[in-house]
């Protein structure tokens, strides 16, 4: 089951969400280490921003968010950010299901365009988004730093 999440899910979201930080940092712009003290309720936010929840026998094992800006000039499109499944679920279809939610939800929203970012080597991720129609449109030298490493992100849109 794919659901949007709402503050009273915060209890069963956390932990997943820490275990993606912790597991690959690599992969996300925020830290293990910024977040594990916070209860996290920013990042579940009012429509259209919507974090979902992939759920089974009611254990969340995936999410991935969409963030639009509240900017008049930017509302037309939304960033998806912090798709995640839990080891033991991955390659079932459920990371696809949650971007294909997320995509239908921003078409609803009457959004026009979606972008995400996805670090150059992260080649599962990168195959996902490609086969859901995402195209790349440059790559940020230097995007993030994990530990003394930098890495490079692929920016990715999908017109919708």
């Amino acid at each position: 089951m794919i659901r949007p999440l709402r503050q009273r899910d915060l209890p069963l979201y956390r932990p997943l969400r820490l275990e993606a930080l912790l597991r690959h940092p690599e992969a996300f712009g925020s830290s293990f280490e910024e977040e594990q003290g916070s209860d996290l309720s920013h990042l579940i936010g009012d429509p259209p921003n919507v974090t979902l929840g992939g759920f089974v026998d009611g254990v969340m094992v995936g999410t991935a968010g969409l963030v639009v800006s509240p900017r008049l000039k930017q509302r037309h499109k939304g960033h998806v950010v912090g798709v995640y499944v839990a080891p033991a679920w991955r390659r079932t279809g459920l990371a696809r299901a949650l971007l294909d939610h997320l995509v239908a939800d921003a078409r609803k929203s009457g959004l026009i365009l979606l972008t995400l970012s996805v670090t150059v080597g992260n080649t599962a991720a990168r195959r996902l988004y490609l086969h859901a129609g995402f195209t790349v449109y440059g790559v940020e030298p230097l995007s993030l730093r994990v530990g003394s490493d930098p890495l490079d992100e692929e920016l990715m849109a999908l017109r919708l």
